[in-house]
């Protein structure tokens, strides 16, 4: 299955490149120019990866990557003209993987996507769960690697224990951490995934598939299962 890119690029000619570009390269592209567009796609989700502009003509690319998050956790590459360290800040902290400033370089760009492509490749000799040992307090990802786990975010993860790809409410976690909703501080709990996301790299795991869904909770886009046994 081929890897599904979109460009949201409000320059039409610089868009047609980059589309006809990917598309040489062995992707499948599609181009759309405005978050109308975006908004009015009926399966967004179904992309791999989205090369983002964020001047177009109604509006900051930035509410598409919120629009995006909300169903997927797929890279989002930032190409734009706004290359002010501010500017880059405000997309990363936006959840885009990457922020490239225009003009760019093709093969700089190509060099993102593949990478982005072979992490989506899935290997066949691979187990394809993520798994949670409780006995050992460990998170074992699909290739083998094994993370020790406090006893919070043990809690945490058991929480998406056979739910892949389904959003588990911050008021859920919250109870199964053993705190009432309604006085908890919500940043213990960002503090808290943060700093798993940077134990999972800093141990090896790539593409820890944890994503925050804004306003609501975090999804677990990939296959978690509790072993019982020893």
């Amino acid at each position: 299955m081929a890897f599904k890119i979109l460009i949201v690029e409000d320059e039409a000619d610089f868009r047609e490149v980059l589309v006809e570009y990917l598309q040489l390269k062995g992707f499948e592209a599609d181009g759309i120019e405005s978050v109308a567009q975006y908004t009015a796609l009926s399966a967004p989700q179904q992309y791999d990866l989205i090369v983002l502009d964020r001047t177009l003509p109604d509006g900051d690319g930035l509410s598409i990557l919120e629009a995006f998050r909300k169903t997927s956790s797929n890279p989002v590459i930032i190409l734009s003209g706004l290359g002010e360290v501010q500017d880059r800040v405000k997309g990363l902290d936006a959840d885009a993987d990457y922020y490239l400033v225009k003009p760019v370089k093709m093969p700089e760009l190509l060099s993102i996507v593949n990478r982005y492509a072979r992490r989506a490749t899935p290997n066949p000799s691979m187990d394809a769960f993520w798994k949670i040992n409780p006995k050992q307090w460990a998170l074992i990802s699909p290739c083998g690697i094994e993370m020790k786990l406090t006893n919070q975010e043990l809690i945490f993860l058991i929480c998406f224990d056979d739910v892949e790809g389904v959003a588990v409410a911050r008021e859920t976690i919250i109870k199964a951490l053993g705190h009432r909703p309604e006085i908890y501080d919500l940043r213990r709990l960002e503090t808290m995934v943060s700093r798993l996301r940077n134990k999972t790299k800093d141990a090896g795991m790539k593409e820890f598939p944890l994503a925050t869904v804004y306003g609501s909770g975090y999804v677990f886009n990939g296959k978690l299962k509790v072993e019982l046994n020893d």
